[in-house]
């Protein structure tokens, strides 16, 4: 079971699974971030070989590097969201 987290296929069709999920139930880009995590880390472990990474050689750094990176990436993707909300609240002046 623990070696399958060491493969970069399950990183990306997690990563899909992830956006696809986030943009059918419309989460407000929470899953999103996590799904762009899981993109990164399967690219980090794909590229292995040419890019040694210290994160990428046993499956507790490797989840700590995802869970970092997916909190790292929401941050600033809600801040984006909201200001945008914020934005759009202006009345339209297209609605009678």
């Amino acid at each position: 079971m623990l070696d399958l987290i060491l493969r970069y296929e399950v990183w990306l069709i997690a990563a899909l699974v992830l956006v696809a999920a986030d943009v059918l139930l419309g989460l407000d880009f929470i899953l999103l971030s996590f799904g762009v995590g899981a993109a990164v880390t399967g690219l980090s472990l794909l590229l292995q070989d040419s890019l040694p990474l210290p994160y990428t050689g046993n499956w507790q750094a490797l989840l700590t590097f995802f869970g970092i990176f997916s909190l790292v990436i929401l941050v600033p993707l809600r801040r984006l969201l909201i200001k945008n909300r914020n934005q759009q609240d202006e009345p339209d002046i297209n609605r009678y």
